[in-house]
């Protein structure tokens, strides 16, 4: 996962979005690419008797098209945090939901906790009883470090 760091004139902004590496066009390449070299080995097993192999490979190709589309739905993911003088802003999208939070930097709390029974920590911002999970796109260092920045700049504001 990729986290960036930017200082803009409101503030200080952390983003962070999944890797992909795979276009629209590389997705397309690919699907049209496996389709074709297994049609002809499923066509040629076909012409030499072995028909069951036609449903098999039209099946392998269902599931890659469904991965490849559930990999376009959530390519354009990310996830951002202004901090500003006055405020602090938390935007994620997650495939078709988009979500903004706001929060009062003074009173805003984060709090990076392991829960029971869990091996992956949360990093939670709270502030006036709401409570926003942030960081789920990032490994478990980059939230360490995005703790730690978080908290020196949330004191600083």
């Amino acid at each position: 996962m990729s986290l960036v760091v930017a200082q803009t004139i409101e503030g200080r902004t952390w983003v962070a979005r999944p890797n992909c590496s795979l276009s629209e066009a590389g997705r397309k390449k690919l699907f049209v690419g496996t389709a074709t070299v297994s049609g002809i080995i499923a066509l040629a097993f076909a012409f030499f008797g072995a028909w069951p192999v036609l449903p098999f490979a039209g099946i392998e190709l269902i599931l890659l098209w469904w991965a490849l589309s559930r990999t376009a739905s959530t390519a354009n993911d990310f996830e951002r945090i202004t901090l500003a003088a006055d405020q602090l802003t938390v935007e994620s999208r997650c495939g078709t939901c988009v979500e903004r939070h706001q929060f009062q930097p003074y009173w805003a709390q984060l709090q990076f906790v392991r829960p029971p029974g869990q091996r992956h920590y949360r990093l939670l911002i709270r502030s006036h009883g709401k409570e926003i999970e942030v960081g789920r796109l990032l490994t478990e260092e980059q939230k360490r470090a995005l703790a730690t920045e978080l908290n020196q700049n949330l004191g600083a504001a």
